[in-house]
């Protein structure tokens, strides 16, 4: 086969290879995926992944969310026993079932939404709300501080927490992947796969 012939046949597999590419990378494109070349000349697909940070405070969110409904359940349901819990007398009980209310709004707010700032930030006024409850019971004599204490303590805790995820949330950015559960993080994954 002389050098000629030999050219030829170079031209037509260069031809074909790059006809080849163009057809993966529009059909790539098609399917929101991208096809780029490494180093060593080898196609592969970048796959789209949710953010492992913004899955993360998702988790913090809903798990919040969950919280703050069985919270306001037990304070709608159960405003003696839970009045009784805090240390708080039956003239403070009263207002237990309008908080509990407050609570199961703000977990139904987390719960259906993808990124739930708002519904965050509002738990953390929320928060302040029960602090100053907690605060005015404390004026009253007949109930018992050791206990509205440690109620305090706890609002406290929960109140660092709501602070974080807010903040969290309030400057993460989102793509649409981070509101699918099916879509894959980068945890355990590589960067993309060898395209066909």
């Amino acid at each position: 086969m002389n050098s000629g012939t030999q050219s030829k046949e170079q031209a037509a597999d260069e031809t074909y290879q790059t006809n080849r590419n163009s057809s993966q990378n529009s059909g790539n494109s098609a399917a929101g995926e991208s096809t780029s070349e490494t180093n060593s000349g080898i196609d592969y697909t970048e796959l789209k992944y949710r953010s492992p940070a913004n899955v993360g405070t998702t988790k913090l969110a809903k798990g919040l969310g969950v919280f703050s409904i069985a919270l306001g359940l037990a304070e709608a349901i159960a405003p003696a026993k839970m009045g009784e819990l805090i240390g708080v007398s039956n003239r403070y009980r009263g207002f237990l079932p309008l908080l509990g209310l407050r609570e199961i709004a703000h977990g139904i707010g987390i719960m259906s939404q993808t990124k739930p700032t708002e519904s965050v930030w509002s738990r953390v006024a929320g928060d302040a709300i029960d602090l100053v409850y907690l605060g005015a019971a404390f004026a009253g004599k007949e109930n018992n501080k050791r206990r509205l204490t440690g109620a305090t303590l706890a609002v406290l805790g929960v109140t660092a927490l709501d602070v974080m995820c807010a903040a969290a949330l309030s400057k993460q950015d989102w793509s649409d992947a981070d509101g699918n559960p099916e879509a894959p993080t980068t945890v355990g994954q590589t960067s993309g796969r060898q395209a066909m």
